[in-house]
């Protein structure tokens, strides 16, 4: 028992492995999250103060200093960087989604927000869909749904610019450089690689997992969710949707590649996931 628990907190004798998970609004972070406080109990810490991780690097590097015992932590509001600490390992994970799949979710979270007095969620109560998407679609309102995923794979946490092509090949830099890169629609299988990866740092490492906060049916065809979606909000503003997202629809598709080329790197890929599906 105690030998475990070692193996599970102090993997890396006269190292520390931390895996930080910049989780990405609407992208099944939720599931990620019940994961690693599965693994890690009081050793996982879902970050929600927001105004301190606006002091990135700086703020990070002295957080995981005063906190030892942390192991995994969870940001929505996660600045990159991660700092360089002498005696820590980072363990990056994010999980892309298709950024038109994404839509829909964000706005019946924000439309189901009674309490919350964000901007979003009180446009989103007072507006059907199709109104919704054109007004995220204005470059003076939050980028929810608008180029979202390249924003959160720069640097910094806020930009009010429109997104282009310098900043659509620093993400994809950047997410070749990301180790615990997975894909939404792929979530299974991203799992699998994730304990595949950590494991020789965790060797007790288990991503089975309780889906949380999923109402997406999993046997509806991405094609056919698209269809209804641009039947419900009408092929001019579904068209404006599509533009406004042409870096991250460029980034998914490379996270895609990054992903594929890793996942055919496990042996025993079949077997294995299998196994996985066998343990949920």
């Amino acid at each position: 028992m105690i030998r475990r628990l070692l193996e599970k907190f102090f993997p890396c004798k006269g190292r520390r492995a931390i895996i930080v998970h910049n989780h990405l609004f609407k992208n099944a972070g939720t599931t990620i999250d019940w994961a690693l406080r599965k693994n890690f109990g009081r050793g996982f810490v879902d970050h929600r103060d927001n105004a301190a991780m606006k002091g990135g690097t700086a703020y990070l590097a002295g957080y995981f200093r005063a906190n030892p015992r942390v192991r995994a932590l969870a940001s929505h509001h996660l600045a990159l960087p991660l700092p360089e600490l002498e005696d820590v390992d980072f363990h990056l994970l994010m999980l892309l989604r298709h950024p038109l799949e994404r839509v829909t979710s964000v706005y019946n979270f924000e439309r189901e927000q009674a309490q919350a007095g964000t901007q979003g969620a009180r446009f989103a109560r007072e507006h059907d869909l199709r109104e919704y998407v054109l007004w995220r679609m204005r470059p003076d309102v939050p980028p929810s749904i608008r180029n979202y995923q390249v924003l959160r794979a720069l640097p910094g946490l806020v930009h009010r610019r429109e997104m282009g092509d310098r900043d659509l090949a620093e993400a994809k830099r950047f997410l070749e450089s990301v180790p615990l890169l997975g894909i939404v629609e792929h979530f299974d299988e991203s799992m699998l690689l994730f304990e595949e990866t950590l494991r020789p740092v965790f060797p007790s490492i288990d991503f089975t997992y309780k889906p949380q906060n999923v109402r997406q049916d999993r046997r509806e065809t991405q094609a056919s969710r698209l269809e209804r979606l641009q039947a419900e909000i009408g092929r001019e503003a579904f068209g404006l949707l599509t533009e406004k997202n042409r870096v991250d629809l460029e980034l998914y598709a490379h996270a895609q590649q990054i992903f594929q080329d890793r996942l055919g790197r496990i042996e025993g890929l079949d077997r294995k996931l299998q196994a996985f599906r066998e343990r949920l």
